[in-house]
């Protein structure tokens, strides 16, 4: 195989082995990798290919997490819309049973900038050290095949809360998801349980917004024919 066919085929199979970077990172805690994808990023820009390749066959609890801090966090407006669409398609890649997360090419290519994501970290990574202090593997039974579905559903019903241009319908439910990204990562059980708690009542806040908008719609629309003089 020349050097142009192997660079096809792998651009073909991305992912399918670990990066150096993850090989000699695989057993740091999330806020650690995350940490050092940024240290260890060059140039001004980083690439969301080059973020899922350094994190290896730990990728989807990472990009849980990496895409649900923004919404944790004071952020610009529209930011939700934005990474809410990725949490969506990897939430349905984990119900489908994926291994790793995968992204259309273009979606791969496109670029953070290193000094923003930097920042983000910044503000998060002492929540996620305290939060990971208290891991240990717990209820171990949780996890496996069938659990990483669960989170998978949990994932989707998290992204099209954040999807929801409402306010206050992606804060609970994004931190809920970062906490049990993390859980599945250290596989703690109890603190998989307490994500999930977190997220039904941010989910049950956004149900209930909903309900109420589209009671006031329709109690609008009743009056429609009323205001109009008929």
């Amino acid at each position: 195989m020349d050097a142009k066919t192997e660079s096809t085929s792998a651009r073909r199979r991305p992912y399918r082995e670990d990066s150096e970077f993850h090989q000699a990172h695989q057993h740091d805690s999330a806020s650690a990798m995350l940490r050092s994808v940024i240290d260890d990023a060059k140039g001004e820009v980083i690439s969301i290919g080059e973020i899922i390749e350094a994190f290896g066959e730990r990728a989807f609890g990472f990009v849980l997490i990496l895409f649900s801090l923004p919404n944790c966090v004071p952020n610009v407006p529209g930011i939700a819309g934005i990474v809410g669409t990725p949490v969506l398609i990897f939430g349905i890649q984990m119900m489908l049973g994926h291994k790793r997360p995968w992204l259309p090419g273009f979606i791969m290519r496109q670029t953070v900038s290193v000094s923003k994501f930097k920042r983000l970290i910044d503000i998060a990574e002492p929540k996620l050290q305290k939060l990971e202090s208290f891991c240990r593997p717990r209820l171990t039974g949780l996890f496996g095949p069938l659990g990483d579905r669960v989170v998978g559903l949990f994932a989707v019903l998290v992204a099209l809360s954040v999807l929801i241009p409402f306010p206050g319908t992606n804060f609970p439910p994004s931190i809920a998801l970062v906490i049990a990204s993390i859980a599945v990562m250290e596989e703690d059980g109890y603190l998989l349980i307490a994500g999930y708690l977190i997220g039904i009542a941010g989910l049950a806040y956004t149900v209930t917004v909903l309900g109420a908008s589209y009671q006031l719609v329709m109690a609008a629309i009743a009056n429609v024919p009323y205001w109009l003089g008929f």
